[in-house]
């Protein structure tokens, strides 16, 4: 085993002159030829003043299917978690005392890549492999097998298979390293970088960080995905955190800040009003699966739960809805021997076959060299008191709003845009001459004095509203947009509001109302259609492709908005 005095010799023989760098030791890195099969390293040799012991230690596992899985161990003198590079950088299992965050899956050892067909029994190869705490799913695609529509090499439209979950969670890592901070506090961290690469496809890259800090119960996932391609590219991912026992059992229950809860089939959805309470392990009990959309604070910030049923054992999780917005709560109360677990799952959509998610506006794109980084901080509470009190951080983050329940499930198509408009109530299609064509171009002054172009906002939805301070209809609409804000994130949809007013008296009216979303100002240069209208509220909805999906006139709620961008 390579221990510490041997890897300062070899890789910071200059650390006693730059005392204040990180420790860094490369542990795998392919462009370099450099593989290290075996490491360790102490709190005591490079961070001596640390106020808890720590340690990592790296291996390779043998025999069987694990043969030559490599396992980094961390233990930060707390808790402890193990990453596998082999796995795509997933982690196994974290332990703190008699508190375990993992499972008990029938899939037993850590499974290398090599023996898994992702093909097998109709795109379910993936289960094959499938038992760690927490597992990436992505990155081309996650979500459920089945086919989908892709452009082949000779630029045409073909199809491929689409196989459970992606391809991510079963490709080596190309890069790992263990770096650690020699100033307090020490953050200890095990980065990798995984790559989804392939001629006429995907060119995607993964750089991932778990990290902690010595004497914490606290940990953290830190990713950023990069589309290395030229061209503009479709991703998704999904963080697969699983929870068996002593966390799911009899009684337990998730706690987290419910905006809406939809079921994903009729089976989940008779018994949608108990999606937060396990049950006991039951034979053959079928999944359950609950596709939820969550309340943030004022930072965007939301916080979810999982406690055991006496209420001294829990995990959290904490991260924005900007960059995860979508949570599926997985249920799967079998018998203990078939996998009783739990799955907790952020992700930037729900876990359908991409074809389906991509009608209902849930799978992002990377333009050329674009980054989105993702993180999850995660805390292990011991204790009632420690429950407790992370239970109040999630019920302030709720402030008393109400959960919606769907008792209908998950749509799987879109219901259609003349179905939409027959239902509507406070409003009614607008400018229809202008529907199906392209949205003319304009450019406005915001009021901060930042001019914004249409035409730059090309490949998100756009909502135009006009609108003004007088317009009593519009502050009634105003709440409507101020949560829909909130809820979807700017990369997939522009807010873009109207007022031909002052620009002091719009400003004035802007603050006091908390309007989150841009607000621009008309000086009478715009051209048609927008420069037609003639009652207000009225909204203009623009699809990706810079077309007018439609115009309104009238009171729009958020239902009906995301309805009409929803619809076909």
């Amino acid at each position: 085993m390579l221990r510490l005095a041997s890897i300062i010799a070899l890789s910071v023989g200059i650390s006693s002159v730059r005392a204040a760098e990180p420790f860094r030791l490369v542990l795998t890195d392919v462009e370099q030829n450099i593989y290290k099969e075996t490491a360790e390293i102490t709190g005591s040799d490079v961070t001596p003043k640390s106020p808890a012991s720590w340690s990592v230690r790296k291996y390779v596992l043998h025999g069987g299917r694990q043969e030559g899985v490599d396992v980094i161990e961390v233990n930060n003198g707390k808790l402890r978690f193990t990453v596998v590079p082999t796995r795509g950088m997933s982690v196994h299992r974290v332990l703190m005392g008699d508190l375990r965050l993992g499972w008990d899956s029938p899939v037993k050892g850590l499974v290398h890549p090599k023996y898994i067909n992702l093909e097998t029994r109709q795109g379910l190869g993936w289960l094959e492999g499938f038992n760690e705490w927490m597992v990436r799913c992505g990155l081309e695609f996650f979500g459920g097998p089945g086919t989908d529509e892709f452009i082949d090499n000779t630029g045409k439209k073909a199809t491929m298979d689409l196989t459970l979950h992606g391809k991510i969670a079963n490709i080596p890592a190309s890069q790992v390293e263990v770096t650690v901070e020699r100033e307090a506090p020490y953050r200890i961290t095990v980065r990798g970088r995984v790559d989804e690469a392939l001629l006429h496809g995907p060119k995607l890259e993964i750089l991932t960080q778990i990290s902690t800090t010595p004497g914490a119960d606290t940990f953290r996932i830190s990713d950023k995905v990069t589309n290395r391609s030229a061209i503009e590219q479709e991703f998704g991912i999904l963080y697969h955190g699983n929870y068996g026992p002593p966390l799911m059992e009899k009684g337990a229950k998730f706690f987290g800040p419910a905006r809406q809860v939809t079921p994903i089939n009729e089976h989940s959805a008779s018994d949608v009003s108990n999606y937060d309470v396990y049950r006991a392990p039951k034979a053959g009990f079928p999944e359950q699966v609950y596709c939820l959309q969550l309340w943030a604070d004022e930072d965007d910030r939301t916080k979810v739960m999982l406690r055991n049923a006496a209420g001294d054992k829990a995990v959290s999780m904490a991260y924005s809805v900007k960059e995860l917005p979508f949570f599926t709560l997985w249920k799967n109360p079998v018998a203990a021997e078939d996998g009783y677990v739990t799955g907790l799952e952020p992700g930037t959509g729900f876990p359908r076959n991409r074809s389906i998610e991509r009608k209902f506006g849930r799978v992002p794109k990377l333009a050329p060299h674009q980054s989105r980084s993702f993180t999850i901080n995660f805390a292990l509470h011991s204790g009632k008191d420690q429950v407790n009190a992370a239970a109040d951080d999630i019920a302030r983050i709720w402030a008393g709003r109400k959960t919606k329940f769907d008792k209908i499930p998950l749509a799987a198509s879109k219901t259609s845009l003349s179905d939409v408009i027959k239902a509507a109530r406070t409003w009614g299609p607008a400018f229809t001459p202008w529907h199906g064509k392209p949205a003319p171009d304009f450019t406005l002054t915001d009021i901060t004095g930042k001019k914004h172009k249409l035409s730059d906002y090309k490949g998100r939805n756009i909502l135009i509203i006009f609108w003004a301070t007088w317009c009593r209809p519009c502050h009634m609409e105003i709440p409507h947009l101020i949560e829909l804000r909130k809820t979807t994130s700017e990369d997939d949809l522009a807010m873009l509001a109207i007022s031909n007013e002052r620009p002091d008296l719009v400003k004035s009216f802007v603050a006091r109302a908390e309007m989150n979303y841009t607000v621009l100002t008309d000086t009478g240069t715009l051209p048609g259609p927008y420069n037609t209208v003639s009652a207000i509220p009225s909204s203009f909805f623009i699809d990706r492709d810079g077309k007018i999906k439609l115009g309104t006139s009238g009171l729009i709620s958020l239902e009906d908005i995301k309805a009409i961008f929803e619809a076909e």
